[in-house]
């Protein structure tokens, strides 16, 4: 029985063991460079092809084990494991008024959010946040084996699958789902659109992360585009965002599946290299969107001969910074004196 090998049972032994993700993502991580690399290192040296391909189905096998072991110890530690707000199944809308009002600390947000939509003439997009597999991942050209497929990464509607959709159904994880619609229902012509609601994914609710947040996609499509305009672009929406603060920020390579090249851009943090800072954890710089110019596989599809440049951004973090929050999960809590103290 694969369960009886020793390198398992010390698996399953540390993973129960295991008391927090942080915990289990060591442990795991760990035990995976003192098994399974050196037992691929066997596969690559050896030189029998019987050896290979008995070493390579067990490599397989305990790999396929082990991982399991690890999401079904992940799942009982997470704290996602809660009720959504809300999830939403709608028609698309096109043209959408953005509902913004300055009573909260999120609705400032989406104020100055919108100030920039308007500056920059974007039209906005709304649609379902449930979405077909194939348009969460395979239509963005992530591949089959991103981290983000698994059931363990991703909220996966194995029941929900009637006849109108035909395939597998799941929670959005990014609003660049809307990018595709976008860009259809723009075929040909030079455009520019914004998409904005809730995506959901496994992630720990705790300070800094939630498991359903906001995000904000934006999409230019025109004739010519350079990285001139995609930095002037975002040095306008930075500036919507922080002012001043705007100016103290950096533009660095990354790399997402549907865009090419790719960029992160870092807002200086402002906590003088304070290792207990909750936003930049003592580097100095906190990470805020990422952006880049869409590749061609997809924009040729719609808009030959076109350009294209493209920005994501998560507004519960966005929020976080601009009012300085320690924890991302005030913005929920309804503690209107907690909040005050941040305008």
């Amino acid at each position: 029985m694969i369960d009886d090998i020793k390198e398992l049972k010390n698996l399953r032994d540390l993973i129960e063991k295991a008391s927090s993700r942080e915990a289990l993502d060591s442990i795991f991580k760990k035990w995976r460079e003192e098994v399974l690399v050196p037992l691929r290192s066997r596969i690559f040296q050896s030189r029998m092809v019987e050896e290979k391909k008995t070493l390579g189905l067990q490599f397989q096998e305990i790999s396929k084990f082990a991982q399991n072991l690890y999401d079904d110890r992940k799942r009982k530690l997470s704290a996602w494991a809660q009720p959504f707000y809300h999830a939403r199944e709608c028609a698309v809308k096109e043209n959408r008024q953005l509902l913004h009002q300055s009573n909260n600390l999120f609705g400032e947000l989406i104020t100055d959010i919108f100030r920039f939509l308007q500056s920059y003439n974007f039209s906005l997009f709304e649609e379902s946040e449930i979405v077909k597999v194939s348009s969460n991942f395979d239509s963005l050209l992530i591949s089959p084996e991103h981290p983000a497929r698994a059931s363990s990464d991703s909220f996966f509607l194995d029941d929900i699958r009637p006849i109108k959709y035909g395939e597998p159904m799941m929670l959005r994880t990014h609003t660049t789902t809307s990018t595709l619609k976008l860009l259809d229902r723009n075929k040909g012509v030079s455009f520019r659109g914004a998409s904005v609601g809730s995506v959901y994914r496994k992630e720990d609710n705790n300070s800094t992360h939630l498991s359903q947040f906001t995000q904000l996609d934006l999409v230019w499509v025109d004739q010519s585009l350079t990285l001139s305009d995609l930095r002037n672009w975002i040095e306008t929406l930075l500036f919507e965002l922080f002012k001043t603060e705007a100016r103290n920020y950096r533009l660095r390579l990354s790399y997402f599946p549907f865009t090419s090249p790719s960029y992160e851009v870092d807002l200086s943090c402002t906590c003088k290299l304070e290792k207990q800072c909750s936003l930049c954890k003592g580097t100095g710089w906190i990470e805020i969107l990422g952006c880049g110019f869409l590749r061609k596989e997809i924009l040729e599809k719609t808009h030959p001969g076109k350009v294209s440049i493209a920005a994501g951004l998560g507004l519960e973090r966005i929020a976080m910074v601009k009012f300085r929050l320690s924890d991302i999960r005030d913005l929920y809590k309804n503690d209107l004196d907690a909040l005050t103290i941040h305008r």
